[in-house]
C-alpha cells in the first residue's frame, strides 16, 4: 500500500563515481536510504526518486513498482482510450513512439516534449506509454520547486526533507566531474548519456536547471535540518566545497569514513 515515510535520517544516494565501493544495504539499517533512477538495478533502496521520463517507463515496465516504494515524475494514469487518441492526435504523437499499453485500463503517458531528460537531446522526440495497475507502489512527483526545475538527485534531497528528515546525508551527489567526462556510474547504459559525453554543468547558468542552487535552496529552505556533503576525502575536484553554500550554516563536509563513523557507532 502507498503511503508517506515519515523519517529521522536519510542517506540520499546520487549515481557518481564516488559512492562505488560502499555497503548500501548496511545503511538501510542504520537510515531510509533514498536513491535515483537506475539504481534500482543493482539495489533496493527504501525509496526510489526518478524524473526522467524514459527512466521512469523503464522503471515500471521491469516491475520494481509492483513491490517497492516509489516516487516518479508527473505519474498521472490517464484511460486508455485517451492515450489512444492523443497518440493518434499529430500535434502529441510526433516522433517515435515507445508503447507497451498491455491491455490495461490506464496508461501513464509523457510526450515527446523534452520536460525530463537526463542528458539534453538524448530522449528528445520520443513519446513514452505505459499501462498501468493500481497494485503499484508510486507516488507522483513533481519537478517544480519554488520556480527551479530540480533535477533528480536534487529532488530526493527534498524530499527526504519532505518526509521530515532531520540528519541528510548526500553521498554520490559528485555534482563536478574529475575528468572532462560524464561522471556516473551508469553512463554508456540504457537512459544514459555515452561513457566519453562531456560532464554536465552543476551551475548552469540558466539558473532553473542550476543543481548546485537547487540544493542551496533546499538547504535554506529547511534550516533545522543538518546536511552532509560526504566526499571521499581525495581532495579532487568533486571533493572541494562549493562556494555557493558557504553561507549554508545547516551543512557540513564530512568523508565517507566519517559517515560510517557518525551512523554505525
Amino acid at each position: 500500500m502507498k503511503t508517506l515515510t515519515w523519517i529521522d535520517t536519510a542517506v540520499c544516494l546520487g549515481n557518481g563515481q564516488s559512492r562505488q565501493g560502499l555497503d548500501l544495504q548496511k545503511m538501510k539499517d542504520y537510515a531510509t536510504v533514498i536513491g535515483c533512477n537506475a539504481i534500482y538495478r543493482d539495489f533496493t533502496p527504501d525509496i526510489l526518486v526518478a524524473l526522467d521520463s524514459r527512466m521512469s517507463h523503464e522503471i515500471y515496465r521491469s516491475g520494481y513498482a509492483h513491490k517497492n516504494l516509489c516516487y516518479l515524475g508527473y505519474w498521472t494514469p490517464i484511460p486508455s482510450v485517451v492515450g489512444d487518441f492523443m497518440i493518434a492526435d499529430k500535434w502529441y504523437g510526433k516522433g517515435e513512439i515507445d508503447n507497451e499499453p498491455n491491455g490495461c485500463e490506464n496508461v501513464v503517458y509523457h510526450g515527446a516534449d523534452g520536460v525530463f531528460t537526463l542528458t539534453k537531446g538524448h530522449n528528445l522526440g520520443i513519446t513514452y506509454v505505459t499501462g498501468v495497475s493500481k497494485d503499484d507502489e508510486i507516488i507522483d512527483i513533481e519537478p517544480d520547486i519554488d520556480g527551479f526545475a530540480y533535477a533528480t538527485g536534487s529532488r530526493s534531497v527534498h524530499l527526504a526533507c519532505e518526509l521530515n528528515a532531520k540528519e541528510v546525508y548526500i553521498v554520490g551527489h559528485d555534482l563536478y566531474s574529475d575528468t572532462d567526462k560524464v561522471n556516473n556510474i551508469y553512463a554508456g547504459t540504457d537512459s544514459y548519456a555515452e561513457k566519453d559525453a562531456l560532464a554536465a554543468k552543476p551551475d548552469n547558468v540558466d539558473e532553473t536547471f542550476n543543481w548546485i542552487l537547487q540544493h542551496k535552496n533546499t538547504f535554506d529552505k529547511f534550516p533545522n535540518t543538518q546536511f552532509y556533503k560526504v566526499n571521499k576525502g581525495a581532495e579532487t575536484k568533486t571533493d572541494m566545497p562549493i562556494k555557493e553554500w558557504s553561507d549554508c550554516p545547516n551543512l557540513k563536509y564530512i568523508t565517507q569514513k566519517e559517515m560510517a563513523q557518525r551512523l554505525y557507532n
